[in-house]
């Protein structure tokens, strides 16, 4: 699991930046299409010419990535509206760039109201791409006989779809599976699991940030939906506090707390967390597992995709990795590209707010839709960027792509820049609602 995004925020939040690539591309969204945003004039390109064949997945690749980038722009403008409706906000922005300077300028106002006013959130993934479409696609444009695919793919990058016995990993993916190995996504069990992330139940480490909704006995800093016992904002405090609490606090205490949360937890958990895990990296899981769950059993039956050799193939190997054939190169990139417009996302989310409980609760309200934003926007900026940058010369150094294989090129990276344009939004709106728009 990936961490996207991780800020300290104290006095500073960063503005949405100005989105002049748009006016590049203002024209792309006219530009006839076959239905599925692949531009009109791919279609018809010679399917048994390795260079038409490989010009046709680029446009195809770029037509898929428009249409997820526009979908998470679409994402990002209904999430901050709906929680500037909430705050008593503008919610009337019909721009995902404006809706979310509206919630980025309360969020400075919030900072700067106090020395002591703090606004954390850590969002982290998993997102895996869609092999099948991969293997498809890689199916059509990659014509080279002689490019076995199981002999010349980077070690450790084979994935096979299996029905039968597995040499390898086996990796089970369903909205939810039962699990006895490991789980990247979130793991859930009846039992304490040992979780490094964010733990949604109860935790046992003897420090933790996040939200107990039973609130905490020791050393707490962080806003209070009870009673204070301390400080709030620094003066001596013996009932409700609006700003920041130091002491202890009765109920609904979202911060730092170094006491062991005796109630509903949802946050980082450096111990043991009964409930639901999602951490890091893969976590051991004997219960239920939300994303994939992967175990090595060694030759034992495996209904899911198969890192080694598998005696049922259901669809021929995929390269998820370096295709080492002759001109697969473009193919497996634009091929790779499709199928990233395809994610499936896990993710979870740690927010701390403190002197503004408003603005905790709107944005803790609508949790769920800012982390899966956040995961698709950095899933798709790499991915998109990559595309954008292409030029037409790789594709003709593989083959004559002839006159309408450059129309489709130039249509495509027209798409390309126009998804460019759109994901760069979303980077923006994330970083209005967390600060820092950084992918490490």
């Amino acid at each position: 699991m990936k961490i996207l995004n991780r800020s300290n925020l104290k006095r500073a939040f960063s503005t949405v930046g100005a989105l002049g690539l748009l006016a590049i591309v203002s024209g792309a969204g006219c530009m006839a299409t076959d239905g599925t945003g692949t531009p009109a004039s791919c279609n018809g390109l010679d399917a048994s010419s390795r260079a038409q064949a490989t010009v046709q997945a680029y446009g195809q690749a770029a037509g898929a990535l428009s249409t997820a980038a526009s979908k998470v722009e679409a994402q990002w403008l209904a999430t901050c509206n709906a929680i500037n409706a909430d705050l008593g906000e503008d919610a009337s922005q019909t721009s995902a760039a404006k809706a979310c300077a509206v919630l980025n300028a309360r969020v400075k106002k919030t900072l700067a109201a106090n020395s002591e006013n703090a606004v954390e959130l850590k969002v982290q993934a998993d997102c895996k791409a869609d092999v099948n479409v991969q293997a498809d696609c890689e199916g059509k444009c990659q014509v080279e006989a002689d490019c076995d695919v199981a002999l010349k793919c980077e070690p450790g990058k084979l994935v096979v779809e299996c029905n039968g016995t597995c040499s390898g990993a086996c990796d089970v993916q369903a909205p939810t599976v039962d699990c006895q190995g490991t789980c990247s996504g979130s793991c859930t069990a009846k039992a304490a699991v040992a979780c490094s992330g964010q733990c949604t139940g109860s935790c046992t480490a003897p420090t933790w940030t996040g939200t107990c909704d039973a609130g905490c006995t020791a050393n707490f800093e962080g806003s209070c939906g009870g009673t204070c016992m301390g400080t709030c904002d620094s003066k001596d405090s013996s009932g409700a506090c609006a700003g920041q609490c130091k002491g202890t606090c009765s109920a609904k205490a979202s911060g730092k707390c170094e006491a062991k949360c005796t109630g509903t937890f949802e946050g980082g958990c450096t111990a043991e967390c009964t409930g639901s895990c999602a951490a890091d990296a893969a976590v051991a899981c004997n219960g239920k597992c939300e994303g994939t769950c992967s175990y090595t059993p060694g030759s034992a039956t495996c209904n899911g995709q198969c890192h080694g050799s598998c005696t049922g193939e259901a669809k021929p190997p995929t390269c998820t990795g370096h295709l080492d054939c002759q001109a697969s190169a473009e193919c497996h990139a634009s091929c790779q590209a499709s199928a990233n417009a395809s994610l499936k996302c896990t993710s979870s989310a740690t927010l701390v707010v403190s002197g503004d409980a408003k603005l905790d609760a709107a944005i803790r309200a609508h949790l769920d839709d800012v982390k899966d934003a956040f995961a698709m926007t950095w899933a798709l900026k790499d991915p998109i960027a990559d595309l954008a940058g292409k030029s037409v010369g790789a594709f003709k150094a593989i083959g004559d792509i002839g006159v309408q294989g450059a129309t489709c090129f130039a249509a495509s990276l027209s798409v390309a820049a126009q998804a460019s344009a759109s994901i760069n939004v979303s980077v923006q709106a994330s970083a209005s609602v967390q600060g820092t728009a950084s992918s490490n």
